[in-house]
């Protein structure tokens, strides 16, 4: 099975984390985590490569894989966040997407936006949303 998490290594994307290690080493799943920087996070205009959290947030979701036994592969990407999720998700074939959530209602998700719920409206494959106390499968539409 091969995953792409969705990772920006925030308290709810750790959650999606702790969700593909079981995946890995329960079913033998390939991971792969992508962080998105965002417009309104790119480096400014004095500054060049991007913004270096994003890389070290990939790293740091990376380099607990590893040290729980499980290799996976690092990507970050520039662009809308729920975009370059789905572009990924539909480029590299991938049998599964994880992302977190902070669990908004759907007030909050109407005023605030969600890139999971973003996500699930066009996702290419099944997308698992988990939070710290519910996983939600999505079935992608035909």
């Amino acid at each position: 099975m091969k995953v792409l998490l969705a990772y920006d290594g925030s308290e709810h994307s750790g959650h999606a984390l702790e969700e593909c290690l079981a995946l890995a080493r329960n079913e033998g799943a390939s991971i792969t985590l992508l962080s998105v920087i965002t417009p309104d996070q790119e480096p400014s205009r004095f500054a060049t490569g991007p913004r270096p959290h994003a890389q070290d947030d990939v790293a740091a979701g990376h380099a607990y894989l590893r040290e729980n036994g499980v290799e996976s592969e690092m990507k970050t990407v520039d662009g809308d966040a729920a975009d370059a999720i789905v572009d990924e998700a539909r480029a590299g074939g991938y049998d599964l997407l994880v992302t977190g959530s902070r669990g908004r209602g759907p007030v909050a998700r109407l005023l605030l936006g969600s890139v999971s719920h973003a996500v699930s409206e066009r996702t290419p494959c099944p997308l698992l949303v988990v939070s710290e106390t519910h996983r939600v499968r999505v079935e992608p539409r035909p």
